[in-house]
């Protein structure tokens, strides 16, 4: 009995052994990655000082007015969340991806990660990047709050709101059963991020270009920091969009709602009961518009920009057309060109 004792004692101490090593290797591993990481990927657009000491990345192609403006979700930045429709609505109109305050290649923000800093920032940016409104917002996930959040605050600066499976402000209280997993993971990050996991098993996941900076941007040490302190953070979040919601009126809005919804630990019914309300927040926000259109994305999950990019494209395509037809009035009228709000 002794033997069996001595020989489980080694085996567990030999294992925690190799466990710390692993992590250890782990965490080195993803240091030399990031390293490597800086010297070989560099902004592609133009880093603009929003104040003195702190720049934003922003990367504008095409031409044409509205300016279309796409606002990505937690945990990603401009360039890896709409990679995959960038060039084709730059064909539209202008078209700028942003990074937000310690995301992607932008400084880190000197305040919490709020809406109203958030959107603030953003007006600076684009006031001083030389990028002329009016904008079509395009936002996906939280972002979709956020542009909201944006189009309150600067009303006369909106031709229109299109949400691509954009987050509700009552999310967190309306959406039950969520897996205890999913909180567990939103508190783990930084433990995660300082063991160099989430880097390595990025790196794991690297098919392209693209993907590569897609992980270099996403789990560097501004972004996933800024990534915990906002799933931290969430509630109060919520609560100063929430505080600020009121009617767009005539605005035109579109929201893009993805066709499945699965969390893995839930059951099928469950997650049927939730994708319900999350559709029924959905046309609650499509609602607020006297002008407002809800789309079913049913080949699609929450990504909806990479699941049916077109269906992404047509939707801003036909949000452009609508938004120019009072401009192509007013031209042909010889009267003053002005948008309808």
């Amino acid at each position: 009995m002794r033997t069996i004792f001595r020989v489980t004692l080694k085996v567990l101490k030999w294992g925690a052994i190799c466990v710390v090593l692993a992590l250890v290797g782990t965490a080195v591993y993803a240091r030399v990655l990031h390293r490597r990481d800086d010297a070989r990927w560099h902004a592609p657009g133009r880093l603009v000082e929003v104040e003195p000491g702190r720049s934003m990345h922003i990367y504008c192609i095409g031409s044409g007015t509205p300016t279309v403006v796409l606002e990505a979700g937690l945990g990603d930045f401009g360039l890896s969340s709409w990679y995959s429709v960038l060039p084709q609505l730059s064909a539209l109109s202008r078209t700028c991806a942003y990074d937000r305050a310690g995301t992607g290649w932008s400084d880190p923000p000197r305040v919490p990660p709020m809406p109203t800093a958030i959107v603030d920032d953003l007006h600076t940016l684009l006031a001083k990047s030389g990028e002329p409104g009016p904008y079509l917002l395009v936002g996906h996930s939280l972002g979709g709050p956020m542009i909201r959040h944006y189009a309150v605050h600067y009303p006369s600066e909106v031709a229109g709101l299109i949400l691509v499976d954009g987050s509700h402000e009552d999310q967190i209280e309306r959406l039950k059963g969520m897996p205890a997993w999913t909180r567990l993971v939103m508190k783990a990050i930084p433990t995660i991020h300082f063991l160099g996991i989430d880097r390595v098993v990025a790196q794991g996941e690297i098919t392209d270009t693209t993907s590569a900076i897609n992980a270099a941007r996403t789990t560097s040490d501004a972004a996933m920091h800024n990534t915990a302190e906002l799933a931290s953070g969430l509630v109060p979040f919520m609560a100063e969009v929430k505080r600020d919601v009121k009617p767009f009126g005539p605005l035109p809005l579109t929201a893009l709602t993805a066709g499945s919804m699965s969390v893995p630990g839930m059951t099928p019914e469950a997650a049927a009961a939730m994708y319900r309300e999350w559709v029924a927040m959905q046309k609650e926000i499509v609602a607020r518009s006297t002008r407002g259109r809800w789309i079913l994305a049913e080949k699609s999950k929450h990504y909806i920009q990479w699941d049916q990019p077109d269906l992404v494209i047509q939707s801003v395509r036909e949000m452009l057309d609508t938004i120019r037809v009072p401009r192509a009035t007013a031209l042909q009228s010889g009267g003053r060109v002005q948008l309808s709000h």
